[in-house]
């Protein structure tokens, strides 16, 4: 039997990703930091979780195989989290003292939090023994930096309504193209953000309104600037041909993975992460820009070339069928461990 603890109810998918497991994660409660993001009744409804079977099965368990251990290293730094930072750091404590002396295989810790920077440094300051580090927020750039331990696994999010459960375990929404409307579906708050650490090697830097200003009175009629409730929202973007993912408070964000969900393509700031992908397995290229010009242009391109778009549909597609499931994760979480 494995353990999944997962404070703060972050990846409630990993239900499905994990074989053999008990899910542990603290109920919603008033009070900071005294909870995660579901009660007992919303993981049921929307994930189909019986927290109280789980319980069950805890109490009746002196001991686990492996441990899936989740936690947002960087919320436990001050300078990110401010004077809370300090509740963090207890909070991940006391629940890792609670379950490490029932562990007799690996403990991987699953770091959900964003930036490119090694784990372990920002770990030293807890009492913690593990084996790996499954690491969201893999960069090209900076993969000298990080130490054996660290492996890339851009399958995890700090967030509510774990994107991740919904492309795992539901087909693609398929929506006729010839019948899509032709503009680009956005859906968002316009925010800067900007946040360095590390004399520039680590940093998130975002400014959604210059995008959006830039096409909103540039090209006006590329684009689509509404509000959707949640559970309308992805039948939304599949009414679209093209759907934007701009970065938030973090680069590899929740909109990236709500369009895979649809057989939109997704138009996307540039990432620099790693997907652990076959050899020759990547997203298309031609998807991605870095300016509000080149994603004009990106769009225009598509629009004058039928051929491109879909080759780059078919083959997001092919991507998101092939490697985003809970078989192949989990295949992928074995090879790491073995």
């Amino acid at each position: 039997m494995n353990i999944i603890v997962d404070p703060l109810g972050h990846v409630p998918h990993l239900k499905y990703v994990i074989n053999n497991n008990i899910y542990f994660t603290k109920e919603t409660c008033s009070g900071y930091l005294n909870g995660g993001h579901y009660s007992s009744s919303e993981l049921l409804s929307n994930f189909n979780i019986n927290l109280q079977n789980e319980l069950l099965k805890l109490q009746d368990t002196n001991n686990f195989e492996n441990m899936f251990f989740v936690i947002s290293t960087l919320s436990t730094e001050q300078r990110h989290q401010g004077n809370n930072y300090s509740i963090w750091i207890n909070m991940y404590q006391n629940i890792y003292n609670d379950f490490i002396n029932k562990i007799k295989g690996k403990i991987i810790l699953i770091d959900n939090h964003d930036y490119d920077y090694e784990p372990s440094f920002y770990l030293d300051k807890f009492n913690f023994k593990y084996d790996i580090i499954l690491k969201r927020s893999y960069s090209y750039r900076n993969k000298h930096r990080y130490n054996s331990k660290t492996k890339p696994y851009p399958f995890v999010m700090c967030t509510n309504n774990d994107p991740f459960y919904k492309l795992f375990n539901n087909p693609i929404i398929q929506k006729d193209i010839l019948h899509k409307d032709n503009k680009i579906f956005w859906a968002g708050t316009p925010v800067e953000h900007h946040e360095e650490f590390d004399n520039n090697h680590i940093y998130s830097h975002t400014n959604r309104r210059y995008i959006l200003d830039f096409i909103q009175k540039s090209t006006p009629n590329i684009i689509d600037n509404k509000k959707v409730p949640y559970n309308m929202f992805h039948s939304t973007i599949a009414s679209y041909k093209y759907a934007l993912d701009l970065h938030g408070g973090s680069h590899h964000n929740k909109r990236f993975i709500e369009i895979l969900c649809t057989n939109t393509l997704v138009l996307a700031e540039k990432l620099d992460i790693v997907w652990p992908f076959e050899e020759g397995d990547t997203f298309s290229i031609e998807c991605f820009f870095s300016t509000p010009d080149e994603l004009i242009e990106i769009y225009n391109k598509f629009e004058n070339n039928p051929e491109l778009y879909k080759k780059c549909l078919q083959n997001q597609i092919y991507i998101v069928e092939k490697y985003f499931n809970n078989k192949w994760i989990n295949d992928y979480i074995n090879n790491i461990i073995c």
